[in-house]
């Protein structure tokens, strides 16, 4: 049988898109020296202060910090800390069979690219940051977070409906009342080169992991485990927007592999919303701005692959949507099984901005929601449900291949 032009063009960008992949996974992977410099190495000072020291000496000496799993200066096993770890370029950040927690008094993430913070407005790019966890790697919220959810949420002792989150700084004089990014866990933003990977995040108090503008990275063997919730004196608090992971404006050509567990919010949300607020604002979900700034903040060339058994409590397990003058190309879902616990499988919103949509070998139980969308191929789709398989037309620029639906 002959292909079609588009097909061919299909085939192609597809080739090429592989390619990339490649070479992504060598830049990230490249080996830095086998030396390093430990926070057990400092005898005074906090543990995040200790952890900060190390990161400080490393950045012009060996590179890499790594946190191991027994601190021996406090002769504790648990890394309590009380802000976020920042990280600078040219750096790995090993994190060895550890369990890092936020305490009580921390009002930020767990780690952050060292260029973006509260009143940063001026963002200087950074390169070659990785994050990698070796064996049991664990990062756990606060028993008492001080604020939860996103810039929407307002905090509250006793949260109730879809606008509060628990939070201990609800009611508090001069402290927001509001969530927002402080509250994700991890966050690289304008990073080229990086990777992510080997990491289980825990109730944590917003979004699990956040992409702004990064490009050329690769996150691999993630995992996800809350429940839109935290256990106050016996008593359980809600907490909202514990999305998985969040690639937003400007990110380019990242693979995001073998990641599993359940979310609140989405599992994964691709796009973002401008909402006119800058950088280093504290009422926003991206440290890096949500002001769409043109072509340069178009979302495109991103992988997920191998994802096993993996899900939303309450919303979609894969989300994606280009907002108003946003534009996303070059998506490719592959070899993903949805968790039969799914509230919503994969869905695509403002359809009609989405160039080049590519999902091939997915398992899921709820229908996949792409309605408009002008240049997409769907192949070797397994659905177990009562709807429609998909609610997209076949076309000369929509393929459709071994779309199959299985009766319940």
């Amino acid at each position: 049988m002959k292909m079609t032009i588009f097909k061919k063009k299909l085939l192609l960008t597809y080739l090429i898109c592989l390619c990339n992949v490649f070479y992504l996974a060598a830049a990230v992977s490249q080996k830095v020296e086998e030396t390093f410099i430990s926070p057990n190495k400092y005898k005074t000072g906090s543990q995040s202060e200790r952890i900060q020291k190390a990161i400080k000496e490393a950045k012009n000496t060996t590179g890499k910090v790594v946190i191991p799993k027994y601190d021996a200066v406090a002769k504790k096993s648990v890394w309590l800390i009380d802000e976020a770890i920042l990280l600078p370029s040219d750096f790995e950040l090993e994190l060895n069979n550890c369990t890092i927690k936020l305490s009580d008094k921390c009002r930020d993430n767990f780690i952050r690219s060292a260029n973006v913070g509260l009143t940063i407005k001026d963002i200087v790019p950074l390169k070659n940051i990785r994050i990698i966890g070796k064996g049991n790697v664990l990062l756990e919220g606060a028993d008492h977070p001080r604020a939860t959810g996103d810039h929407n949420k307002t905090l509250s002792l006793n949260p109730n409906g879809f606008g509060q989150s628990y939070g201990t700084d609800a009611g508090k004089p001069g402290v927001n009342q509001k969530g927002g990014w402080r509250n994700h866990a991890i966050i690289l933003a304008y990073t080229d080169v990086f990777e992510v990977s080997g990491i289980t995040l825990k109730d944590y108090h917003g979004h699990g992991l956040v992409l702004e503008r990064c490009t050329n990275g690769k996150v691999s063997d993630m995992t996800f485990n809350v429940r839109q919730a935290v256990t106050v004196d016996g008593v359980d608090k809600q907490i909202l927007n514990q999305d998985g992971m969040g690639v937003r404006f400007g990110c380019k050509n990242i693979l995001i592999a073998n990641c599993k567990g359940k979310s609140g919010d989405d599992f994964i949300n691709i796009g973002l919303t401008d909402t006119g607020v800058g950088a280093g604002e504290e009422n926003v979900n991206v440290v890096s701005g949500s002001i769409y700034r043109g072509e340069i903040d178009n979302i495109s060339t991103i992988y997920l692959q191998n994802w096993q058994d993996f899900y939303s409590i309450s919303h979609r397990s894969i989300r994606i949507m280009p907002v108003g003058n946003l534009r996303i190309s070059n998506v490719f879902i592959e070899n993903m099984v949805i968790s039969p616990l799914a509230k919503q499988g994969l869905v695509v919103e403002y359809a009609e901005h989405v160039k080049g949509l590519f999902v091939r070998n997915l398992v899921s139980h709820q229908p996949i929601k792409a309605k408009g969308i002008p240049q997409a191929s769907f192949r070797d789709i397994i659905y177990q449900g009562k709807d429609e398989a998909i609610d997209v037309q076949q076309s000369e620029t929509v393929v459709l291949d071994h779309v199959m639906r299985i009766k319940n």
